[in-house]
């Protein structure tokens, strides 16, 4: 029997990555319940995700000690991260911006951007010093699954009037706990390296960029939740990494 962190830790790394901890739901009734309560244990989700960060960030750190070029680094690092995470991310902003505005081609777009700030913030804070970037990609990584899970928890959003006699779990608990144990990572990691006033700006990036998906995707449909989360994941992600770089070059 496994102490409730460490199984509620093994189920988030499941769930959003490729690693096969935690087993699978082996019961009708386990199935239900993470249906009826998909917050479940969300306060270990930020530990999961900086446990897959640490993977890219070995990747990086072991690609700058073999001489690579900081953009080779980056493109590679990226690259393995999205496998990590079974390209969930990716394909859900591909279809996200596909369904949202009714075209194909728009989500391809919109990755494509995403991924090029990604790759250029990314070689900026490796060409500035490669340890500290490999730092920034964790908490990156956690804000990115972060973003994901609010979206899933709060989205679509509903007027109270609307709501009707409908029964809904709350995931005011959840949402606490994912928030607090996110804040703790993100500033324990980067604020001994960044300061302050870094640490803040990694911050409020990532949550611009998780209101700006919010505000984009306000009409969607609940169908539409999955891929909107995996966007404002990417997008938080990647807003992370360029307000930092912009903060470093700036100092």
């Amino acid at each position: 029997m496994l102490p409730p962190f460490v199984h509620d830790t093994l189920k988030w790394l499941r769930n959003e990555t490729v690693f096969p901890f935690g087993g699978t739901i082996v019961s009708d009734e386990e199935a239900e319940q993470a249906a009826v309560n998909p917050g479940a244990g969300a306060y270990a989700a930020p530990v999961a995700a900086a446990l897959a960060g640490i993977c890219g960030a070995g990747v990086l750190l072991l690609f700058w000690n073999l001489g690579l070029p900081p953009s080779a680094i980056a493109a590679v690092t990226l690259l393995c991260l999205a496998a990590i995470r079974g390209a969930r991310l990716e394909s859900g902003t591909v279809r996200a911006g596909d369904r949202l505005y009714g075209q194909s081609g728009v989500g391809t777009v919109s990755l494509v951007l995403l991924l090029l700030v990604e790759v250029t913030a990314l070689e900026g804070l490796i060409a500035y010093h490669a340890p500290s970037a490999a730092l920034v990609l964790i908490v990156a990584v956690v804000f990115s699954s972060t973003a994901s899970i609010v979206f899933r928890l709060t989205q679509p959003a509903r007027p109270i009037d609307e709501i009707g006699d409908t029964s809904r779990v709350s995931q005011s608990t959840a949402l606490q706990g994912l928030t607090l144990v996110t804040v703790v990572i993100g500033t324990a990691i980067l604020l001994p390296v960044f300061r302050i006033g870094t640490t803040a700006v990694a911050f409020v990036g990532a949550l611009s960029a998780f209101v700006a998906v919010v505000a984009i995707a306000r009409h969607q449909h609940k169908d539409d939740v999955p891929d909107c989360a995996a966007a404002a994941g990417k997008a938080a992600g990647a807003a992370t990494l360029l307000a930092v770089l912009a903060i470093v070059r700036t100092a």
